[in-house]
């Protein structure tokens, strides 16, 4: 049967086939891969097993790799789960520190124009004393997933992936993915030119260096959802520069900034039919920087915002000529800082920050007001209306600086100063319970913020608005937020 098995191999295979890697293998060509004739490395099983729908089965045991296994397309790489790990050898050849982008070879795994290829359930790693680059390197890729892979200790980014399409990134644990900058910051999972794809369910920490958690760079149609950052420095989340056509980064709990700016005007993603360039909204973030922009068409909503660090604006706006539109509503906000809106140099047109619920600390000699702009005179068609602002009882704060910003139809408690068209009151709100709800909530339809907003083209129950993130007794602010590292299913 064996040569008849060689021939199945050598012709890309009749039908589906299981091939076995083992740690009491061998890598020699009589061998056929089965169970009983398994083989060594995943590299040398790659060189074998023919593009289709074929299964490299890795069982338990650690698997030092001195090469980049490349599979085929069709083909699914599979473990036994945390049991099964490929290390990087001690002695693996490491490229130029400084060369951007790293060697395409430098990875455990590396995909080139992969089709419909599956790689789970396994870990991989290198020596914290010698970093490879990464783990996975998919370029121009085409409906491929990772899924359930534990990822340590690697120089670059734990996973790869540019030019490529139809990606899943699932359920993937990643510690220490990116420690070393070089030219420029990486990323756990670094992205370029990534197109109608999914990250979700990954936990991503680092406990050394100062990793950015992911770097990308060129999305259209990707959701970022329900992942757990955690990282000592840096940026959680970052994709700057170029046109962004409907990234979405939601049901994420983040500790540090997301960056998305362009700082002049990117294309209309309404060209292509994208209601958004970057929706960022029901995530649990607690960064004092929490979002970095600005970015034309750029929304951020039902964020729960808990700032757990002195220093920063919440969301921040640097530079650049950008007429907008940016969309900052029903947001919960405890412990601002500096501001919960700052703008720095350059023109800012068409700003929108609508039904918020805005707590301030005492911020000592940081404290600025609530809208705080640079150079007003740069500004125009800014709106806010129907939030709430309450100041700390010992450090009364302005609502605006400069103008007055369009800002009419807002609550204020604690402020040293409103401008005409505003409300001052007590706000009526729980202030009790879980947080952010029904802490936050409307305390009854008798509530002070029942039904004082205006209109703003967003939906709203009764004859006006309500103020604030929550319109009366619904819970429409946060669901499903991962407030502790997420579970892998691996076993």
């Amino acid at each position: 049967m064996r040569p008849i098995l060689f021939l199945m191999l050598a012709a890309g295979g009749l039908h589906a086939e299981t091939y076995f890697v083992t740690v009491q293998g061998e890598d020699a060509p009589a061998r056929t891969g089965t169970a009983v004739e398994s083989w060594k490395t995943l590299a040398y099983a790659c060189e074998r097993v023919p593009a289709g729908k074929h299964i490299i089965q890795l069982e338990a045991g650690t698997f030092t790799a001195v090469k980049a296994a490349k599979p085929k397309s069709g083909v699914t790489v599979a473990g036994r789960g945390r049991t099964t790990r490929i290390v990087a050898a001690a002695d693996w050849k490491l490229g130029d520190v400084t060369a951007i982008p790293k060697p395409a070879d430098e990875f455990l795994i590396v995909l080139e124009k992969p089709k419909e290829v599956t790689i789970q359930d396994l870990a991989m790693e290198s020596d914290p004393q010698h970093r490879i680059s990464g783990a996975v390197r998919c370029a121009g890729g085409n409906g491929v997933v990772l899924r359930n892979l534990e990822l340590r200790e690697f120089r670059w980014a734990a996973l790869y992936v540019e030019h490529s399409s139809n990606i899943e990134i699932d359920r993937c644990d990643i510690e220490n993915g990116s420690t070393d900058k070089d030219k420029f910051h990486s990323g756990a999972i670094r992205t370029k030119w990534f197109k109608n794809s999914t990250i979700h369910h990954c936990r991503i920490i680092n406990t050394v260096g100062s990793e950015y958690g992911y770097k990308a760079g060129g999305h259209e149609r990707v959701r970022i959802h329900h992942n757990y950052f955690e990282l000592r420095g840096e940026f959680a989340l970052e994709s700057a520069h170029e046109n962004e056509y409907g990234l979405e980064i939601d049901h994420n709990s983040i500790n540090r900034c997301i960056s998305v700016p362009k700082s002049n005007q990117g294309d209309d993603p309404n060209k292509r039919k994208f209601e958004y360039s970057v929706r960022i909204h029901h995530n649990l973030l607690t960064d004092s920087y929490t979002v970095e922009g600005p970015r034309n068409h750029l929304q951020f909503d039902h964020n729960y915002i808990r700032i757990e660090k002195t220093g920063g604006r919440c969301y921040s706006h640097h530079g650049g000529i950008n007429q907008g539109p940016i969309t900052i509503h029903h947001n919960i906000v405890e412990n601002v800082d500096r501001a919960f809106v700052w703008k720095n140099n350059g023109t800012s047109d068409n700003v929108h920050v609508w039904n918020n619920t805005v707590y301030a600390a005492d911020a000592e000699k940081r404290a600025g007001a609530f809208i705080d702009v640079a150079k007003p005179d740069l500004t125009k068609g800014w709106s806010v209306k129907n939030n709430v602002f309450v100041a700390p009882a010992s450090q009364p704060r302005k609502l605006c600086t400069g103008l007055s910003l369009g800002a009419t139809h807002n609550l204020g408690v604690g402020l040293s100063s409103m401008p005409e068209g505003n409300l001052t009151g007590e706000p009526g709100f729980h202030l009790m319970g879980d947080k952010p709800q029904p802490f936050f909530m409307p305390a009854g339809q008798k509530s002070f913020v029942i039904g004082r907003g205006v209109d703003v083209g967003l939906p709203f129950m009764g004859a006006a608005p309500t103020l604030g993130a929550f319109e009366l007794d619904t819970k429409q602010l946060l669901t499903e937020i991962p407030s502790a590292p997420a579970k892998t299913s691996q076993k």
